[in-house]
């Protein structure tokens, strides 16, 4: 064939082979990519939060011991509620070190046990964040220690109020133990989150069933969320039986947690989810019913009033509904969400 010619073929050809380069389907997303945007963008920034809450809340806590009014009262409760929707965001969806119950009862155990509480509070240490201190903390039994102990000091359980509380007896040393414990910890599950990741650069095989166990995890707060946390089977339940409920939280800490869980499903801004995964494989449908199932108990969760915990029973419906709407949408992301991503949700 003469050169001319040849050249021709080629030019004639190329929009021809450029449109079926441009008309390729991209290579859908894989495991390792998807368990490492998670990592980087949701589970490892919510930790970072926590460490970084906990310490201001620490020293909100100091600040309140050296000098107990009204104003570092109110600041040191503010600290408290940040750190408790820093803590939802992160506890809702326990994968990695966060399984563990251990960690669970020393940071947030529920609910508080009377006994174990007052117990702990004989036990405080003179030094309260002195590292032996830390071991002490570590040791104590279930139901009296972390967030919701805190709470107690912070917003107070008797008529006299909470200055009045910690103006007397061990009850600020008490509190300055639980909060440098809580910042302690919180460090130390920044530093074995960040081992884990380092982890996920080098194991291949690690990826897939860490991938399982972020859906595992976020069907298993959904099925949190709508049982215990809002009064399941309880008519007209007392605050006491709502997490958060002394500081007015509750309503707060349950879209905390439910958006954490969102965030895992859909991935950060920036960033990829569970849904990207699915889109990759042309699955669009479950990605659409995925969306609509989560707009669906985000909406019940905001019809709750605030303070529905005070009158529980009266917000009874608008419970029930906010629990169904989240139980249908763990249903759906462990059936048909489930088996479109060809996974096998450990129990």
């Amino acid at each position: 064939m003469n050169k001319p010619l040849y050249a021709l073929l080629v030019l004639l050809s190329a929009p021809a082979f450029a449109a079926n380069q441009t008309a390729a389907e991209p290579e859908p997303l894989q495991a390792p990519d998807l368990v490492r945007s998670l990592a980087d963008k949701v589970y490892l920034p919510g930790l970072q939060a926590l460490q970084a809450e906990s310490a201001k809340l620490q020293q909100g806590v100091d600040a309140l011991c050296a000098r107990p009014d009204a104003a570092t009262l109110t600041a040191a409760q503010t600290a408290w509620r940040d750190t408790n929707t820093a803590w939802r965001r992160v506890e809702s969806d326990r994968v990695g070190p966060l399984r563990q119950d251990e960690f669970i009862n020393r940071i947030d155990p529920w609910p508080l046990d009377a006994k174990v509480l007052a117990a702990s509070l004989a036990a405080t240490p003179a030094q309260p964040a002195e590292p032996y201190s830390f071991e002490l903390w570590t040791r104590q039994p279930k139901g009296g220690s972390g967030l919701p102990a805190l709470e107690t000091q912070l917003f107070g359980e008797t008529p006299a109020g909470p200055l009045a509380q910690l103006q007397s007896g061990r009850h600020c040393g008490f509190a300055r133990w639980q909060a440098s414990s809580l910042a302690r910890q919180s460090q130390i599950l920044v530093m074995e989150w960040q081992g884990m990741r380092r982890g996920l650069n080098y194991d291949p095989t690690y990826p897939r069933p860490l991938m399982t166990e972020m859906l595992t995890r976020s069907v298993a707060g959904l099925r949190e969320l709508a049982g215990w946390k809002l009064g399941k089977d309880e008519v007209a339940p007392p605050p006491s039986h709502f997490p958060d409920a002394l500081a007015g939280q509750t309503r707060a800490s349950l879209l905390a947690s439910f958006d954490s869980i969102r965030t895992v499903l859909l991935g950060a801004p920036g960033g990829v989810g569970f849904d990207d995964y699915l889109q990759s494989r042309q699955r669009d449908e479950a990605v659409s019913t995925l969306n609509g199932r989560l707009d669906d108990a985000r909406r019940a969760l905001e019809a709750l009033p605030a303070d529905f915990t005070a009158r529980a029973g009266e917000y009874r419906g608008e419970r029930v509904l906010a629990q169904r709407r989240l139980n249908a949408l763990a249903d759906y992301v462990d059936g048909p969400m489930r088996d479109a991503l060809g996974l096998l949700i450990s129990r």
